[in-house]
């Protein structure tokens, strides 16, 4: 999501380095914890499929309320060049996110009643920084959650030519969602483009 911090703009786009520097993210966040642990990503900006140089590279972000990501990971490893927020919960063990303090990473403690108010206590903590925008890249439920929490400015989903169906299936989005389609965020402008052999559906949802 691409979130103008202040201005309330935000954009949900999946990993794709040339939509990154359309969006001239100030911030690039992973989805989750799970996508982190999965993966063990770099959330580099790679312009033209080469890493960008490290004073033009977005401030990585890793929402994990319980800080489970390992000093280990290749996020933490890349600390000393491109900096690394970790955006805990209260419900984080002190000697794990004194571990990663200790790493280099910056820890950033998110607090509210439910998920959508602790993304808006991450965004603006994130937006005193100095973050002016903020890309997220992931699975649904935080994006259900950023959702939720009215942060999203505009959505970019890509389309692949591929069935996969199963009753497991997970939503785009999850969170709580409302009850009637009368109560639905409707898009003021809506584009498709090729990318590929993917298709790239370009939503605005409201203006910055």
């Amino acid at each position: 999501m691409c979130r103008r911090i202040g201005e309330h703009g935000l954009a949900l786009l999946p990993a794709n380095a040339r939509v990154l520097t359309h969006c001239n993210a100030g911030a690039l966040a992973t989805g989750g914890i799970g996508t982190a642990l999965a993966d063990d990503p770099q959330l580099t900006a790679r312009p033209d499929g080469l890493p960008a140089e490290p004073e033009r590279q977005p401030r990585r972000v890793v929402f994990d309320s319980l800080a489970r990501l390992p000093p280990s990971s290749q996020l933490v490893a890349a600390v000393a060049e491109i900096p690394l927020t970790i955006v805990v919960s209260r419900a984080a063990a002190r000697a794990d996110t004194d571990a990663l303090e200790a790493a280099g990473v910056h820890v950033l403690v998110a607090t509210g009643e439910n998920e959508p108010a602790r993304v808006r206590s991450a965004l603006d903590q994130l937006g005193a920084l100095g973050v002016a925008s903020v890309l997220l890249e992931g699975g649904p439920h935080l994006a259900g959650a950023f959702l939720d929490a009215g942060e999203i400015d505009e959505i970019r989903l890509f389309l692949a030519p591929i069935l996969l169906g199963g009753s497991a299936a997970r939503d785009p989005l999850e969170g709580e969602g409302v009850e009637r389609i009368s109560e639905a965020m409707r898009a003021l402008t809506f584009d498709c483009e090729r990318i590929g052999q993917d298709l790239l559906i370009s939503a605005r949802l409201r203006e910055w």
